[in-house]
């Protein structure tokens, strides 16, 4: 079966500088195994980097048809953010835009991030928040109710935010909800789909900072259908891309 990692990695992080960046021909590889269509990549080092993160990320998509990339923005630098958007969201290989909200500080609600995320509906691409806390989450689903035209995608960053994101966004019905096997464990997958319904699930391997077999196994052992199975991983990314079958 086909699918679509809607969550690897690229490039060194900020807090690990000194350790080996993933490397694009075991990711290329990676995707051969899998059967992948697409791999979706954020950059590491836009998180501390912004315009040279991203570009780092732009010459790394153009090795793989398969690769596209998430456009790391930030709240803190709206300038910026917009001059990346127009630069980088009006060509394929990006697929939307990123929003790591690390603390409340970060939020998309901010001054800044209503800046951008206003920008960004120009644009018509996906946005991808992280959530942390209950602050950070209640900025994402404030910021899907407020923007409404926009399409996001919640990525829960602990087992707390996990499990407590779905009943909170059931009502946001254009926010999307990404298992990671980081912090997510099989039965939350079937759970997921119990509360959001199967059409709002997609899946994310991690890969970059874990190894494949961890986030494989959460999807191939839950206790869903094979249908199921294959809306999280290629028809719900499909639709969310708005990709033809």
């Amino acid at each position: 079966m086909s699918l679509i990692d809607f969550q690897c990695f690229f490039g060194a992080r900020g807090d690990a500088l000194s350790v080996r960046p993933p490397d694009l021909a075991l990711a290329a590889q990676y995707a051969t195994d899998v059967a992948a269509e697409m791999l979706l990549f954020a950059g590491e080092e836009a998180t501390t980097d912004l315009a040279g993160g991203n570009a780092k990320l732009n010459e790394a998509l153009k090795t793989d048809a398969r690769f596209r990339g998430w456009l790391g923005l930030s709240v803190h630098q709206p300038d910026l953010s917009q001059e990346l958007a127009r630069k980088y969201l009006t060509r394929a290989s990006w697929i939307g835009a990123r929003f790591d909200q690390k603390t409340e500080n970060d939020a998309v609600t901010t001054a800044g991030g209503y800046v951008v995320l206003n920008a960004l509906r120009r644009y018509g691409r996906l946005v991808l928040l992280t959530v942390n806390s209950p602050a950070t989450l209640a900025a994402a689903i404030s910021a899907a109710r407020d923007f409404y035209s926009l399409k996001f995608i919640v990525a829960p960053q602990n087992e707390l935010m996990t499990s407590d994101s779905l009943p909170a966004i059931r009502e946001s019905v254009n926010i999307s909800w990404m298992a990671s096997a980081a912090f997510a464990e099989r039965d939350v997958v079937a759970h997921a789909i119990e509360v959001l319904g199967e059409k709002r699930v997609v899946w994310g391997s991690e890969w970059g900072r874990l190894h494949p077999a961890a986030a494989l196994g959460m999807i191939n052992e839950s206790g869903i259908s094979e249908f199921q199975r294959e809306r999280i991983v290629l028809r719900n990314p499909r639709d969310l891309l708005s990709f033809d079958e």
